[in-house]
């Protein structure tokens, strides 16, 4: 269900978004390259605090003895 949703803008800030195409379309898309954006500055947001939680720090060569165990079993 589609629903109607009033903006106002200047004539200038009009013709600016006009240059990009069909008003409705212009706005449209950047309603949700905006929530788009808030979405993912919330998700990463989330790794930033899981991450801070668990803080995960290995050295090359603690990586590489790690590969060897894999490889060995």
């Amino acid at each position: 269900m589609t629903k109607t949703v009033c903006v106002r803008i200047s004539e200038e800030e009009k013709r600016q978004l006009q240059k990009y195409g069909k008003l409705s379309d212009v706005l449209r898309e950047a309603v949700e390259l905006y929530l788009n954006a808030k979405k993912s500055d919330g998700l990463l947001q989330k790794l930033a605090d899981l991450q801070a939680k668990n803080p995960i720090k290995t050295t090359i060569e603690e990586e590489v003895s790690l590969i060897r165990e894999d490889r060995n079993r």
